[in-house]
């Protein structure tokens, strides 16, 4: 299959998702900075019809990573975030429909639940596909805006998906390794779910959560919020005894839970790196996904 990829230069999560599906298809990589998989380097919010028509030519799929993204607010206007996540997007998608493209993929974020993560009620969020988000800033806003153009554009020969990935940047270990648990993901595991999500029969437009396989529980949701190292002693004690050797602390409480039963249902969806891949990169083979 010849994927067209935006944003193919990305240095956390793009450049990852690129290496991923060149493995499996013909990626045609665009990006505005050059890049291993980046055949043209060009602006999106510079390209016209034409120069869309030019690239889009053989695509059968579009995977759409191109955009500013949650640090950019601060060094970028709201009409620049507008520009680039929703005005590009829309170009993109028109294109795509002309030169007979099957298959459009959008990169989301968990970060459009927005303001909906936020407990009212003393307890954790689990956060499905069925909570309503909340924008809470520009940057939620836009996503949300370009998901809209994808539901609005699919039909039974032109399918369309978002998938809203969690936090997956480099940060300190006990951050990621504790993140890894409820609202992070490996980028390797957002490449595996966007490779599945090409070949997924998908029925109308789906939004799907992309995490790491979390341990808890939905009932688990009070007591992580109230007691959270009582509630990883008992699903995770490993972690806890990894935690202590190292005398890092655990976090007195657990405010969301990101669940991603949905794309395991409907992209077959099997997270491979979990925590232990953080504290000891150099494991051979990822744990078995928790199911």
């Amino acid at each position: 299959m010849r994927v067209l990829l935006t944003g193919s230069s990305g240095p956390k999560v793009g450049s990852m998702v690129a290496k991923h599906l060149a493995a499996l298809h013909d990626v045609v990589g665009v990006d505005a900075a050059a890049g291993n998989f980046t055949r043209h380097v060009a602006d999106i919010t510079e390209m016209t019809d034409g120069d869309w028509r030019y690239r889009l030519e053989g695509v059968e799929a579009v995977v759409h990573f191109a955009a500013l993204h949650a640090p950019h607010r601060t060094t970028h206007t709201r009409s620049e975030f507008m520009r680039t996540n929703v005005d590009a997007t829309s170009r993109l998608l028109d294109a795509a429909r002309r030169c007979g493209v099957k298959r459009f993929l959008l990169a989301s974020s968990t970060s459009v639940y927005g303001r909906a993560m936020r407990p009212t009620r003393n307890e954790a969020i689990w956060v499905t596909e069925k909570l309503e988000p909340d924008a809470e800033d520009i940057y939620d806003e836009t996503k949300l805006a370009a998901e809209q153009l994808c539901r609005e554009a699919f039909t039974t020969e032109f399918v369309t998906a978002a998938l809203r990935f969690s936090r997956s940047f480099p940060e300190p270990l006990p951050l990621m390794a504790l993140y890894r648990l409820y609202r992070g993901v490996d980028a390797r595991d957002v490449a595996q779910a966007f490779a599945r999500a090409l070949e997924a029969q998908l029925r109308q437009f789906e939004a799907l959560n992309v995490s790491a396989s979390t341990p808890f529980r939905q009932g688990d949701c009070q007591a992580l919020y109230a007691d959270a190292p009582a509630v990883l002693q008992q699903r995770c004690p490993a972690l806890v005894a990894a935690f202590a050797k190292r005398r890092w602390e655990l976090p007195p409480s657990i405010d969301r839970v990101y669940v991603v039963e949905k794309a395991t249902d409907l992209l077959g969806y099997r997270p491979q790196y979990d925590w232990r891949q953080v504290l000891e990169p150099g494991l051979a083979r990822p744990r078995a996904p928790v199911v």
